[in-house]
């Protein structure tokens, strides 16, 4: 536990903190400006926050100063200095508190989280009590969104933080990398088929292609039957396979100057250059003197940007051209020498083997394209199988966290209120949640929910700690303070509050505000640091 906090510029050098409830009290009076929240903020600093040492009107009226702090773990002490100036760093001290070596502030809050025992997957210490340390001037009092660190965090983000601090997070976490990983897969095998690594073909097109392997297969199926039977008319086999390579040449070599056309059109965007320059800005000005040359230069400025940009897509288009021209020249001269082989040696079992061969090369590329489509196929349902998972787990995972939280809420609530008022309810939604005390709005039992939570949060999980500030009590009433105070102290772990006008509250409130105070704060000299800017 915390032990003390101590300081050189405190007016109370010292401040020792007990298990169960420490308070921080003001006057009666209620007098603003004296400390309170600001000694509330330097725990949250020990606690390894970091806007204690960016509060600017500290720095400016106090200077930069260390802040010496032991806590208590077991039967050992240990000792610690962090300042304000190098907060990114926690000194280790002996007992003396003289500096003996220097440690990260994450180190120091890993340690701190092993201590406590807190220790929970994929849950920073920071992460887990920073935000239920609620202090004036940090963005976690917001009485609709008690889950929120700080006010433009992701809903989800800060759900899933209460799921980790209970330990319900793990199976999200891994179906999460699951659903994640078959994302990229997706990802990487689309981005293959963008540029033509891989075949993209549309769930028709494979319909198409699985009618024409079946045709192929059958004129596989004729040739063998045919050749078995000797049915096979070779010279007229030798003639249709000539013909049928012919016609293919011919549209192969269409495509062929179809290509280089382009190829060529291409090229010469490439080569084109704007011939517009100063010097003849110049010229023109001589017969046009009144003309905005700078006008004219601005234009060609921009003409020249453009340029480069299509220069860049042509240069992409260019390359395409060219392997797609290398492509249809090697089957044009395969095809030429497909005719040459059959005019030179029209050996018959040649040709059929080699019309045998294109019909299984036709297949296999037909079959390529339409495995290709599976396989998308495959791994569109992949995301959406791990997605429709994640979402069943996390809607299973956060059903039992809002159960056992509504329920102990109701507990703490009955307590506080013997049944006159409603508990707060707690609601996750697909992207969020809400928190909300049914059938009513008023602004004290809207901060009563505030403090209800955290103290069901404190009973149900490992959290060793809660801070609350007396602008979060205060708006709370009379009798419902007494109740809470006493939750506080039955608490079995530390609670650190600040209150003023503590006469105002019931006698008993007043007793267990005297007994638990750690330090007491006034104007005029009694303030934390021993004086008021304000």
């Amino acid at each position: 536990m915390l032990y003390e906090i101590i300081s050189d510029k405190f007016k109370e050098k010292r401040v020792e903190f007990h298990n169960g409830l420490n308070t921080v009290l003001g006057t009666n009076l209620g007098d603003n400006s004296i400390g309170k929240s600001t000694f509330l903020m330097i725990v949250d600093f020990v606690f390894g926050g970091s806007t204690y040492n960016k509060l600017a009107d500290i720095i400016r009226n106090v200077g930069h100063h260390d802040i010496k702090f032991s806590f208590i773990f077991g039967k050992k002490q240990y000792w610690f200095t962090r300042n304000t100036l190098e907060s990114n760093l926690v000194w280790k001290c002996n007992d003396s508190y003289n500096k003996e070596k220097s440690i990260s502030l994450d180190k120091y809050c890993d340690w701190l989280n092993q201590e406590y025992g807190l220790s929970l997957p994929f849950l920073s210490f920071r992460d887990a009590v920073g935000r239920y340390i609620r202090v004036y001037g940090k963005e976690n009092l917001n009485e609709k969104f008690p889950l929120h660190v700080v006010k433009d965090e992701k809903a989800k983000k800060a759900s899933y933080a209460l799921l980790k601090l209970f330990d319900l997070y793990t199976p999200i976490h891994e179906l999460t990398g699951q659903y994640e990983r078959s994302k990229d897969e997706l990802k990487v095998y689309k981005n293959a088929q963008k540029y033509r690594f891989i075949s993209n073909i549309t769930k028709l097109q494979s319909k198409e292609n699985e009618k024409e392997i079946n045709r192929l297969t059958e004129d596989i199926n004729g040739i063998a039957i045919r050749l078995e039977n000797g049915l096979l008319d070779l010279d007229a086999e030798l003639s249709e396979e000539a013909i049928r390579i012919k016609q293919q040449l011919s549209k192969t070599r269409k495509q062929n100057t179809y290509l280089k056309s382009k190829l060529q059109s291409v090229e010469n965007n490439l080569s084109y250059q704007f011939s517009a320059t100063t010097q003849d800005f110049e010229q023109l000005h001589k017969f046009f003197p009144d003309a905005n040359i700078r006008s004219f230069e601005t234009i060609e400025n921009f003409h020249n940007k453009i340029s480069n940009i299509l220069k860049s897509e042509l240069s992409t288009e260019k390359k395409r051209l060219v392997k797609q021209i290398t492509e249809v020249e090697s089957i044009i001269s395969e095809y030429t020498q497909q005719l040459e082989r059959m005019i030179q040696n029209p050996q018959i079992s040649k040709t059929i083997l080699s019309r045998h061969a294109d019909l299984q090369r036709q297949i296999r590329g037909l079959q390529n394209q339409n495995d290709a489509h599976f396989e998308l196929v495959k791994l569109r349902e992949a995301v959406s199988d791990n997605n429709e998972k994640l979402r069943g787990i996390e809607t299973e995972q956060f059903a039992i966290l809002e159960t056992k939280v509504c329920q102990e809420m109701k507990l703490i609530n009955e307590y506080i209120y013997f049944g006159t008022y409603n508990a707060p309810v707690l609601s996750f939604r697909e992207n969020g949640y809400v928190f909300f005390t049914p059938d009513d709005t008023g602004t004290g039992i809207a901060y009563k929910g505030l403090v209800v939570f955290d103290l069901a949060i404190l009973s149900l999980t490992k959290l060793p700690v809660i801070v609350h500030d007396s602008v979060l009590l205060k708006q709370i009433s009379d009798e419902a303070i007494e109740k809470i105070l006493e939750l506080y102290q039955k608490a079995g772990k530390q609670v650190i509050i600040s209150l003023d006008k503590q006469d105002s509250y019931t006698k008993k409130a007043q007793i267990i505000l005297e007994e638990t105070s750690v330090l007491k704060l006034s104007p005029n000299g009694g303030e934390l640091f021993g004086r008021s800017w304000g």
